[in-house]
């Protein structure tokens, strides 16, 4: 059963977050988790941005694949402000898998 509220909950999610692009709404939005708990999401635009470092830059590691390339984002989405929370977490998956415990602690051992 929690898993089907937890699957139910992620699917709905899912939707609320495409509602949102397709309409074009507002650049930030937070979305009700329940309890009390909040997840504070901003829209990432469609778009084209240079990644990675300039071959002159002072400090730049040639070793580290760092080359500089154009991204292209075709489909604006919405990308959570802050790392997910331990009560974040626990609001939609139903479970806390960190060995250090604090509500306000970004989750960890997930990937």
């Amino acid at each position: 059963m929690k898993a089907l509220v937890s699957i139910s909950l992620v699917l709905g999610l899912g939707l609320l977050f495409l509602a949102m692009v397709q309409g074009a709404g507002p650049k930030e939005e937070a979305v009700d988790l329940g309890k009390g708990v909040k997840l504070e999401m901003v829209l990432i635009p469609a778009g084209k941005f240079m990644m990675g470092s300039p071959e002159g830059e002072t400090g730049r590691n040639d070793n580290d694949n760092e080359d500089q390339h154009e991204v292209t984002i075709s489909t604006p989405f919405y990308m959570g402000k802050y790392e997910v929370t331990q009560e974040q977490w626990e609001s939609v998956m139903g479970n806390n898998p960190s060995k250090t415990k604090g509500a306000k602690l970004p989750v960890t051992n997930v990937s």
